[in-house]
């Protein structure tokens, strides 16, 4: 009698599916006093798109040597999100005047974080520490600058969850997600 020989080729596509599961969990955004918060005040016409200013709370984190990287990260995650929500997309490197009409303006101010990359984490696992972030916005509607409301954004890693835990990346992106979400009255 032959016996049938097991392969462990049948595993692979489960275990990829896994792996890219786990890979693309997203983090959890907190809102830090935000419970009770009303909704933003953008009427509709300032819905169209959205106008990011990142700045540093203090002149420590400004001198940070990751602080151009999470600049860069929050721009591009705003790019993707505003992308996906069918908004077009300013990023500015100095808080303007006033806000283009048609657009509403994000001002970001950064009170703490801790940059780590998903290449860092996947190289050196949990050893990486944890990524965080924590901040303020203030939201502006156009033309001019009428002023729509505040909210903080917090979240967060736990090296609990391994090389699957999401990075700063991972956690800018579901920020701006829920930043658009405010914006839109959600």
């Amino acid at each position: 009698m032959k016996t049938p020989r097991l392969s462990s080729s049948w595993l692979r596509p489960p275990a990829w599916a896994l792996c890219v599961a786990l890979a693309g969990c997203a983090a959890n955004v907190e809102r830090p006093g935000g419970g009770g918060a009303s909704a933003l005040q953008v009427p509709a016409r300032a819905q169209g798109g959205v106008t990011l200013v990142v700045r540093a709370a203090s002149p420590e984190l400004a001198r940070s040597s990751d602080w151009q990287a999470l600049r860069g990260a929050w721009r591009d995650a705003m790019a993707e999100a505003a992308k996906a929500a069918g908004k077009q997309f300013q990023y500015l490197e100095n808080e303007p005047q006033s806000t283009p009409a048609g657009s509403t303006l994000v001002v970001v101010q950064v009170k703490d974080y801790r940059y780590l990359s998903t290449g860092a984490r996947y190289g050196l696992g949990a050893m990486t520490g944890n990524a965080y972030v924590n901040a303020d916005a203030a939201f502006y509607v156009g033309p001019g600058r009428t002023a729509a409301g505040q909210r903080s954004y917090s979240t967060s890693s736990s090296a609990w969850q391994g090389i699957f835990s999401a990075m700063t990346d991972k956690q800018l992106a579901s920020i701006c997600a829920a930043m658009l979400k405010d914006i839109d009255g959600g």
